[in-house]
């Protein structure tokens, strides 16, 4: 293996648990204003007024700052179908052409999630609730996330190349 691929995937180790740092707050967070407010109208007759809209943006980054560690984690869903059959040269051949059609639908996804976020920056558009929350921070997250991603995918590609395996030696399993 290259120097350059173990690089990128040391350096993208790091942003993924950070990333997952993040998220792991995010979902504290929510439940944490969830219990308040749940606990507010039930025995208090009052509300925070944002719960519902703060923890939408929790959710969104949850899920988006988890999307490269899912992946690095080998957490996603995948039909396996036809690259269980390929062997040697063909399967990497395989992996590198999945990781490339991936990392197309990521840039694209990406461009316009950075798009979006500064528009509703430079328009200074706000949430239509009481909060009156800024657009481009939920969206901001987003881009962040989807651009996670991208450098993780990336990364994936460099070991490809390199002659590694495109998933982890042990890929997140869970057994119903």
């Amino acid at each position: 293996m290259t120097p350059l691929a173990l690089a990128l995937a040391a350096g993208m180790r790091r942003l993924c648990a950070a990333a997952m740092a993040v998220a792991g707050l995010a979902a504290v967070l929510m439940m944490a204003l969830v219990t308040v407010e749940v606990l507010g109208r039930s025995f208090f007759n009052v509300s925070t007024l944002i719960a519902d809209e703060m923890g939408s943006y929790l959710l969104v980054t949850l899920t988006f700052l988890g999307l490269a560690p899912t992946l690095r984690d080998g957490g996603f869903i995948r039909i396996d179908v036809y690259r269980a059959c390929a062997r040697g040269r063909g399967r990497a051949l395989l992996d590198a052409c999945i990781v490339v059609l991936a990392i197309g639908y990521t840039a694209t996804l990406d461009w316009y999630l950075w798009g979006l976020a500064a528009n509703s920056y430079r328009l200074g558009t706000t949430s239509i609730q009481v909060a009156r929350t800024p657009l481009w921070i939920p969206q901001g997250i987003m881009a962040v996330g989807g651009t996670l991603l991208l450098a993780e995918l990336l990364a994936r590609l460099a070991l490809v190349v390199a002659g590694a395996a495109a998933e982890p030696a042990t890929p997140a399993r869970t057994e119903l």
